[in-house]
């Protein structure tokens, strides 16, 4: 499997479990607003509480996992390059990589 392949099929997966995320927290706002009688404007307030979720989640990660993820899988950086950046071999970055993904998908589950 070749290393922009592998950076591809970590990416999907990684959208799945935040597709799950969100649909899961939608499923539990729908529930809650229901006993508010305020308006919102709920589009918005879903977009910013998926946001708040994901961001929520990154920094449960240690910080040299997080900008791992930050930068490989979200900003789409080639792993060499930031292994160069962070002074790793790029055996051990994506190590690391796959690491905090496992992490990620663990409180995915728990959530």
């Amino acid at each position: 499997m070749t290393e922009q392949s592998l950076e591809e099929k970590i990416r999907q997966q990684l959208k799945r479990s935040a597709w799950k995320l969100q649909y899961e927290a939608k499923k539990k706002y729908r529930r809650e607003i229901q006993f508010t009688n305020e308006k919102w404007d709920i589009g918005h307030t879903e977009e910013v509480d998926s946001q708040m979720f994901v961001e929520e989640l990154l920094n449960s990660l240690p910080e040299r996992e997080r900008f791992i993820i930050q930068q490989v899988v979200i900003e789409g950086r080639s792993e060499r390059e930031v292994a160069k950046r962070l002074e790793l071999s790029p055996s051990r970055l994506h190590a690391c990589k796959v690491q905090a993904l496992q992490r990620l998908r663990n409180k995915f589950a728990l959530a």
